[in-house]
């Protein structure tokens, strides 16, 4: 393909949404949704909450479940794909990697539409590899407000046909 991706190849590539998908499932960029505050007295579960209670959701907890999750810790992104392998599906309620209801983060469009233009055209172009003599990197990252990914090392491969397609594009525009 010699064009950039573009929004409508979202269809044509469901595995790489279902990527998408599990990683922000297995490591959700806040771990801790921001709070909330209880409306009225109700009830979550088998916890009487009152009114005016500060409620904090624990994503972190609600995509790590085992109730809900086979082999949570286990990045599948196939988890996101029917059995057929061709099409999205969500297989639990608790996956809210950007919150639920009036509070949803208002940038959960454009973010999902950043993430899929950036990957794809990443991995359009690039081989990804982990440098001889390391480590695959850790998925364990330093829990906070957000979660912050440890350092690690990776190399970015040109794939093959791309360096003049690179250098016919550059110097189009140059």
């Amino acid at each position: 393909m010699d064009r950039h991706p573009q929004v409508n190849d979202r269809g044509n590539l469901p595995y790489l949404e279902a990527t998408i998908r599990e990683v922000l499932r297995i490591r959700p960029v806040s771990p801790l949704l921001i709070p909330h505050v209880a409306q009225s007295d109700s009830n979550i579960g088998e916890y009487a909450v009152q009114k005016g209670t500060r409620v904090i959701v624990n994503l972190w907890s609600l995509h790590h479940d085992e109730k809900e999750w086979k082999n949570p810790a286990l990045f599948n992104p196939e988890r996101f794909l029917n059995e057929e392998g061709n099409s999205l599906c969500c297989p639990s309620l608790s996956y809210l990697p950007f919150g639920a209801g009036v509070r949803v983060c208002l940038g959960e469009a454009l973010a999902k539409l950043e993430l899929f233009l950036f990957l794809s055209w990443i991995l359009q172009r690039f081989t990804l590899e982990v440098p001889a003599g390391h480590p695959l990197p850790e998925l364990l990252g330093k829990f906070g407000v957000v979660l912050q990914p440890q350092k690690y090392k990776v190399i970015a491969r040109l794939r093959t046909g791309w360096e003049k397609k690179l250098q016919s594009q550059e110097s189009e525009s140059g």
